[in-house]
C-alpha cells in the first residue's frame, strides 16, 4: 500500500523526473481523488463560485452581449435587404431565418470557450494546477462544474436582455411541439459538444502555456462553421458536405433548426443522434489527451 503524505525531494543537482501526477498520487496513495458522483456538494460549490464571478463582472458580460446584440441587428438588416432585392434569395422565409439567427447568435455567445481556455491557460501557466490535481475533487470534475456554473451565469444575463434580443433581432415559439421537446435535448448535447472542444482547445496550453491566438481563431471560424451567420443549409455544395463531417454545425445549426422548424421528423432525430455520437467521440478524444496532458505541466516563476 502507497504511503500518503510525504513527496521527498530529489537529491540536490538533480532533475526531478516526477509529473504533478505522480505527485498527486503520492500525495493522495490508494484513496485519489472520490468518484465523481460523491462529490456533489463540493461541485456545486465550484458550479456556485463561477457562476458568482460572471455576476461579478455583470457589466463586462452585458458589454460583450451587447455586441452580440448588435451582431444579430446587422445580421437582420442585412438579410432584409436582401429578401427585399429578391425574396426567393433561400427557400426560408425571412422571419423563420432572423428567428434562427438570433437564437443561434445567443447559443454561440453562452458557450462558455474563453472560460475554459482561460482558466486552463492561467492554471496551468502558474502551475497552481499541481494543487488542483492533489484536491479530493478530481481537476476534471472541477472542470466540468466550472463549465456548468459559466453556462448558468450567461443563461441568466439572456434572459435579462431578452427584451432587447427581441428588439434587434426576432424571438418566436418553437415551431410546433416535437419541436418544443427536441429542442433542449439538442441544445443539451449542443453545449456539451461546444464544452468538449473548448477543453481540448484549453488543453492544448500543456504544451503551449499560451492559447489566446489560437483560441480567437477558433471562435472565428467555428462561428462560421457552426452556422451562426449563415445557415449551413444554404452553404455551397463542397463547403456543406465539409461542415457536416465537423462537430461546428452539431453547436449551434442542429437546435437552432430543430427550433424554427428547418430540421423535422426523422432528419431532427437523426441529427439528434449525431450529436450523441460527436459527444462520445470528444469525450474519449478529451480523456485520452488528458492523460498525456497532465504529465506535461510546466510552472514558471517560483
Amino acid at each position: 500500500m502507497t504511503a500518503t503524505g510525504v513527496v521527498r525531494d530529489p537529491p540536490e543537482g538533480t532533475t526531478d523526473p516526477r509529473t504533478p501526477a505522480d505527485v498527486a498520487e503520492v500525495l493522495l496513495g490508494d484513496a485519489g481523488p472520490r468518484p465523481w458522483w460523491r462529490q456533489w456538494r463540493a461541485l456545486r460549490r465550484v458550479a456556485r463560485a463561477r457562476t458568482a464571478v460572471m455576476f461579478a463582472y455583470r457589466n463586462t458580460m452585458l458589454l460583450l452581449l451587447g455586441v452580440t446584440v448588435v451582431q444579430i441587428f446587422v445580421l437582420k438588416r442585412v438579410w432584409s435587404a436582401l429578401y427585399t432585392a429578391r425574396p426567393d434569395v433561400l427557400a426560408v422565409p425571412l422571419h423563420d431565418l432572423v428567428v434562427y439567427l438570433t437564437l443561434a447568435n445567443l447559443i454561440v455567445w453562452s458557450f462558455p470557450t474563453h472560460t475554459v481556455t482561460r482558466h486552463l491557460r492561467e492554471r496551468i501557466r502558474e502551475g497552481s494546477v499541481v494543487f488542483d490535481l492533489v484536491r479530493p475533487v478530481g481537476f476534471v470534475p472541477q472542470l466540468v462544474a466550472q463549465l456548468v456554473g459559466a453556462l448558468g451565469g450567461a443563461v441568466a444575463i439572456i434572459v435579462v436582455a431578452l427584451p432587447v434580443v427581441a428588439v434587434a433581432g426576432s424571438l418566436a415559439p418553437p415551431a410546433d411541439a416535437a419541436a418544443g421537446a427536441l429542442f433542449p435535448v439538442s441544445l443539451l448535447c449542443a453545449y456539451c459538444i461546444a464544452g468538449l472542444l473548448a477543453v481540448l482547445l484549453g488543453m492544448i496550453a500543456f504544451w503551449t502555456l499560451e492559447t489566446d491566438g489560437l483560441t480567437m481563431l477558433y471562435v472565428l471560424v467555428s462561428s462560421f462553421l457552426s452556422g451562426a451567420l449563415v445557415p449551413v443549409s444554404v452553404f455551397p455544395g463542397g463547403l456543406r458536405t465539409l461542415v457536416q463531417w465537423l462537430p461546428f454545425q452539431a453547436t449551434t445549426y442542429v437546435p437552432a433548426s430543430i427550433y424554427v422548424g428547418g430540421i423535422e421528423g426523422a432528419d431532427a432525430l437523426r441529427a439528434v443522434g449525431v450529436q450523441l455520437g460527436w459527444v462520445v467521440l470528444l469525450g474519449v478524444g478529451a480523456a485520452l489527451v488528458w492523460r498525456r496532458a497532465v504529465r506535461r505541466v510546466v510552472v514558471q516563476g517560483g
